[in-house]
């Protein structure tokens, strides 16, 4: 009576375990993120070392523009603040966003971080 007992405690903590685990799990799995297609438009960020203004344009087949300048790159991952791309020579540039738009745009190639000028976004259709 005790064995059996045992074995049914034992398969009830066995299936309770199974249970919780795999709640667990789904719980864990992240959110899925938000459409790419909020990356996609122009705007201006200004240069610390020549302080002269650019313009970065993301269209919506994901074709990367600087300067009127279409840059061979690829999106190499997003998420709901940051899209990252890899251009032909290996560097990223990759875009930070809040909620509302992007705020920041980092080159690896300069090693640096420019915050995008408030006042112009536009989002290009």
């Amino acid at each position: 009576m005790v064995k059996l007992k045992s074995i049914g405690l034992f398969a009830v903590s066995f299936l309770t375990g199974i249970m919780t685990s795999r709640k667990l799990r789904e719980n864990d799995m992240p959110e899925q993120p938000e459409n790419p297609l909020f990356f996609v438009g122009t705007w201006n960020y200004r240069t610390n070392d020549s302080n002269r203004i650019h313009t970065v344009e993301i269209r919506p087949n994901f074709d990367l523009l600087l300067d009127d300048h279409l840059i061979k790159a690829k999106v190499e991952n997003w998420d709901k603040y940051t899209i990252s791309f890899l251009d032909s020579y290996g560097y990223h540039i990759r875009i930070k966003a809040n909620d509302d738009r992007p705020v920041s745009i980092y080159d690896e190639t300069e090693n640096a971080t420019y915050p995008i000028l408030r006042g112009s976004y536009k989002i290009t259709k």
